[in-house]
Formats: structure tokens, C-alpha cells, sequence
């Protein structure tokens, strides 16, 4: 039945995010914000060395100024959350930041529970105090004060910024005008201490944040930059890529090789492809090139020389990388392919070194896993999304609320609104430390519970929704419209047909 199509697009899109202006470079109010609030009650890593922003420090003593009611529970909710990893640290209210609404609210605006990365769940509740904070402080005219220096420091990454992403899309022959753009943004922030990059990916969007530094790590934003191109292109053409997994199995002999590459082999694909890239877009000599093939497939990116050779043969060609990318792919000789990699010397995993500075978050096999079944749920490519998110359900012996809720929402929309109830009970059920995920669970039971006329039963698990102590606002309105008033199926178009109609 179409109208359940439409059902399934209504419950998904439980809130639409405030559409961002569609820029690649940007500076934004609420990370300032976030920052500024950790630097006034405890962050002070960093502080005073010779990269360290003026603009934070000057921030940091106009802010020894401030004394409103909030700065001590600001304190203390800091205190409950720092992790001793300053990597960690700073990378949970990064995250928060580019998850958050803007002011006044400062709620984090995922009201799907598996939208919120698990490094930031716990600090929802950061979001009234945020709120008061950016009011009392008057943070809105330290914003204003300080944008110039925000806008010179764009100025400054734009010259590099802009020449990169048009070399590395000229490459690939995709237009910067085109969809293969949309996703990726690069944040500048003056206020963390300083470090490279925080890159993140969730939903399918890239977004790097560049701290304060000496040098711009140009490199690093542009793999950033590639994974994004072609990360797609390997989920377009799932089956093909498929077709090469047994290549798979010589991961395992790569101790250098990060787990996330050994237990997604599309993305290892895209990773060897990129580092392929690379080699191509430097301008290098053949022996420095070959170097960096050599040292990519030491690493365990088992089809980068594959991929460097075959790079020529698509030169010459003239498509572009999305109609060329499944042909390269399908010519793979995994026979051949595997007597290479037979005679590659793998590296030793290298050894745990000391932080000294913010580096990207490193999240847990599942929640990688989690990270790419979203993302293949909002490509609606169902079947790969069923088997990721069943991989993490295995992971975790059949005790993962994401895994049965991400299994919920798929069956949603393969219209089996049974199989999804069944998941969504076992989600909230688990869901033991996640009062928003089991809110939200309840909410989409009583949803279907209405569809289907259990009117009773649906305003059951609307107040079990209440009961479950979601600190989401939005998330408690939901269950209270759907006591006051049913959940409504949408309505068909004039032209479309009843139900079991021709």
C-alpha cells in the first residue's frame, strides 16, 4: 500500500533539521558558544602555547568577568562529563556543537535517538544550561566582536581550500556545482586548543572542523574530501564491489590496519581508492609515487596498487568517476589481485603514542557499524542496511537498543509494520540507558497502533513514552499530541487508488 511509503517518510523525518546555508566554509555561533562555555569552567587544554588562538585567550579572561547564576552548575555539568583523554574531551562538545540548534535553544536537534553519536548522549541535558549561559555571559556580542578574526582565518583556509577541491573534483570530472558536493563542510573554530582536524561522518555528511594551528593539514581536509566523493560510489555499486570480497580475507594479516577496514570491505575499497588517488593528483616521480603505493599497501589497503594502475587506463578515458567507478571495479582479478598481496610485507601495528593534541574521535567497531547502516537506510538501500545492522546486533549478542531500532525502521519501510513493532518493543526494552531511544520507540508503536485502530493500546505507549524521562522537549510533545489526538495515516492523492486497486 503506497500510503505506507508515506507513513514511513512522516515517522523518519520526526524533525527536519534547519536547512544549512549551502557552503563549504564556515564559521558558526554554536561551536563559539560551546567552547566558550567549557573554556569559562575547566578547559584549559592548551592554553598559552605559542598556536593558541589570540581569540580564545582574549575570550577566556573577558569571561573571568563573568559570574552568572550558571556559571557553578555549568561547573559541575562540565566536571560529570570531561574524560581524561583531551582528545576525547574536546572532540564529545565538538560534536554536540555541530548537532545542536542554534541559539537560543541549543538543543540537540537528532531527535532520532541513533542519529546522536553515543559520545554525546549523555550530554543532552548540557542544553538549558548552554541556553543560560549564552545569555547571561552575553556571548551573542563576543560573537559579533570577534567574527572579523573568524573571517580572516576563512580567508586565509580558503586559499588553500578552494584550489584543492577544485583539482581533486577536476580529477574525478564532477562539476562543484554538482550533488557530490552537498555534504561536506569544513568549520573553522579559535577557541579549542590547538590541534589538526576533528572530522566526523554520520548520515552520509562529511564535517571537518579545523582548530587552531601553525599549518593548515591541506592533506588531511582533502582525504576527508575523497572519502566523501567516493565513499557513495562503493554503496551505489554494492553488489559489484561484493563480487571482490574475498580479497577480504588478507585484512586479517594487516596488523597496521585500522578494525573498521577489516570488517567493512567497501570501505576499505574506498580507502585504497582514495590513497590511489592521492598518488595521482601529487605531482610526483614515478619512484616517489610507487613509494606511497608501497607504503598504502603495507598499511593493509589491499587495492591501492590495483587502483594506481587502473587510475591510468582512466585518464585516458574521458567519463567521469561515477560512470568509470563500476567498471574499474569489476575488472578487479581477485586471483591476481590475491598473488600480489601474497608478496606484500605487511607493517607491525604501530605503537600507542602520548596525546598532545585533539585528534579524530575513534568510535567502537559497532558504533562504526552503526554510523554505515544509518547511512544506507537513508540511501534506502534496505537490504544492505538489514545485514549491517544485524552484524551489530551479533556484536553485542542480541543486546544492541540501536541495532533492534535501526531493524525497526527498516522493516517501516519495507512496509512490515508487525516485524517493526516487534523490533521496537525489543528496542525499548533495552534501551536502558537511552530514556530518548525508548521514548521514541514507544511513540512509533503507538503510531502503528493507531494505524492500525488499537486506539487503546496506542495512548498506552504514548504515556509510556512520557514515563521514560526523554530530556528531549520535542520528543515529549510528540507523545502528548499522540494522547490528545490519533496518529493520522496520510492522506492519499485524489489520483491515487484504494488499497488492494488496480
Amino acid at each position: 500500500m503506497r500510503w505506507i511509503g508515506a507513513f514511513c517518510a512522516l515517522m523518519l523525518a520526526a524533525a527536519a533539521a534547519a536547512q544549512e546555508e549551502d557552503r563549504q566554509l564556515d564559521a558558526d555561533e554554536r561551536m563559539f558558544t560551546v567552547l566558550a562555555a567549557i573554556n569559562a569552567v575547566g578547559y584549559d587544554d592548551g592554553v598559552g602555547v605559542g598556536s593558541d588562538s589570540l581569540v580564545r585567550q582574549a575570550v577566556r579572561l573577558q569571561l573571568e568577568q563573568w559570574q552568572g547564576e550558571s556559571r557553578e552548575l555549568l561547573k559541575v555539568a562540565y566536571e560529570q562529563v570531561k574524560q581524561d583523554d583531551p582528545a576525547a574531551n574536546l572532540s564529545q562538545f565538538v560534536t554536540y556543537a555541530l548537532l545542536c540548534e542554534p541559539p537560543p535553544t541549543f538543543e540537540l536537534r537528532a531527535n532520532l535517538p541513533t542519529d546522536l553519536p553515543p559520545e554525546v548522549r549523555k550530554l543532552r541535558s548540557l542544553a538549558p544550561l548552554i541556553e543560560r549561559f549564552h545569555r547571561e555571559a552575553g556571548v551573542n556580542e563576543l560573537w559579533e566582536k570577534y567574527q572579523p578574526a573568524f573571517e580572516q582565518r576563512m580567508v586565509e583556509i580558503q586559499e588553500q581550500l578552494a584550489p584543492m577541491m577544485f583539482r581533486t573534483a577536476g580529477y574525478l570530472r564532477l562539476s562543484n556545482q554538482g550533488r557530490e558536493f552537498a555534504g561536506f563542510k569544513v568549520w573553522v573554530d579559535l577557541m579549542a586548543a590547538p590541534g589538526s582536524l576533528n572530522t566526523r561522518l554520520y548520515g552520509g555528511e562529511v564535517q571537518v572542523v579545523v582548530h587552531p594551528s601553525e599549518t593548515l593539514a591541506i592533506d588531511e581536509i582533502r582525504h576527508a574530501f575523497l572519502m566523501h566523493l567516493l565513499d557513495r560510489l562503493s554503496i551505489r555499486y554494492a553488489e559489484t564491489v561484493r563480487t571482490k570480497r574475498d580479497l577480504a580475507a588478507f585484512a586479517e594479516y594487516a596488523p597496521a590496519l585500522p578494525a573498521q577496514y577489516k570488517s567493512q570491505f567497501d570501505l576499505l575499497v574506498t580507502k585504497s581508492l582514495a590513497k590511489a588517488v592521492e598518488t595521482r593528483l601529487d605531482r610526483l616521480d614515478p619512484a616517489a609515487r610507487q613509494a606511497l603505493v608501497d607504503e598504502a599497501m603495507s598499511q593493509g589497503y589491499l587495492l591501492t596498487a590495483y587502483f594506481a594502475d587502473a587510475l591510468e587506463d582512466y585518464e585516458a578515458d574521458g567519463r567521469d568517476i561515477n560512470d568509470y567507478y563500476q567498471e574499474m571495479v569489476d575488472a578487479i582479478d581477485v586471483d591476481a589481485e590475491g598473488a600480489r598481496l601474497q608478496e606484500v610485507k605487511f607493517a607491525e601495528a604501530p605503537e600507542e603514542e602520548e596525546q598532545v593534541a585533539p585528534k579524530r574521535t575513534q568510535l567502537s567497531q559497532a558504533d562504526q557499524l552503526l554510523q554505515r547502516a544509518e547511512f544506507l537506510l537513508d540511501q534506502e538501500m534496505l537490504d544492505e542496511a538489514r545485514e549491517v545492522f544485524l552484524q551489530v546486533r551479533e556484536l553485542s549478542d542480541g543486546r544492541s537498543a540501536q541495532a533492534e531500532y535501526g531493524l525497526a525502521r527498516t522493516a517501516i519501510l519495507e512496509a512490515d509494520p508487525e516485524l517493526a513493532r516487534e523490533h521496537f518493543i525489543d528496542a525499548a526494552y533495552l534501551a536502558d540507558d537511552d530514556p530518548q531511544m525508548r521514548a521514541m520507540s514507544y511513540i512509533y508503536i503507538g503510531r502503528i497502533e493507531d494505524i492500525i485502530g488499537n486506539r487503546e493500546e496506542a495512548i498506552v505507549q504514548y504515556k509510556l513514552a512520557l514515563e521514560a524521562g526523554a530530556a528531549s522537549e520535542y520528543v515529549n510533545k510528540l507523545a502528548q499530541a499522540g494522547i490528545e489526538a490519533p496518529f493520522q495515516r496520510p492522506q492519499m492523492d485524489e489520483d491515487e487508488p484504494e488499497a488492494g486497486q488496480p
